[in-house]
């Protein structure tokens, strides 16, 4: 039995290890794919800079990063973005990083300066254990965008959600 258990856990540690590394060659290739500055998680200043999330609403509504503003992807409308100062360091994000890259290189072509993608989005952010919020309260919910996209969340204290 005990054979059994330490064969599991190996089979489990190796597929965890694969699918990180699965990511991190996708993040890869997505830094090299846009003209945009990838923020590490420890590097954002997250009290100064505005924080965009650009998934889809229903997304947004399970968590986010806290204090976030929603400005979507698919109907994205820079009218949600008219008050924010075009000199303000802004830091966007979504799920893995491909739809906020495309949104900041956008707002970079409407004039914003200080634009940064959250490397990694918000799945490496809990990944990494960093709290996720629905509305002011923390949470361990996550929505995964779709099934695929989940594979991406190796959090085991994470709630994957993807419809609500």
């Amino acid at each position: 039995m005990i054979k059994i258990i330490i064969i599991e856990i190996i089979l489990v540690m190796s597929t965890i290890a694969q699918t990180t590394e699965a990511f991190e060659a996708y993040l890869q290739e997505l830094t090299l794919e846009f003209d945009i500055e990838q923020i590490q998680a420890d590097s954002a200043n997250l009290l100064k800079a505005i924080i965009l999330d650009v998934r889809e609403k229903d997304e947004f509504e399970v968590s986010r990063l806290k204090n976030a503003i929603w400005i979507g992807y698919d109907d994205f409308d820079l009218s949600r973005v008219d008050s924010i100062c075009h000199e303000q360091e802004i830091i966007v994000y979504c799920s893995v990083g491909y739809r906020s890259s495309k949104i900041g290189v956008e707002l970079k072509k409407f004039g914003f300066k200080n634009v940064k993608n959250l490397y990694g989005g918000i799945f490496k952010w809990a990944n990494e254990g960093r709290p996720l919020y629905n509305d002011s309260t923390e949470t361990a919910e996550i929505h995964t965008y779709n099934k695929k996209w989940g594979r991406f969340l190796i959090n085991s204290n994470l709630i994957k959600v993807y419809d609500k």
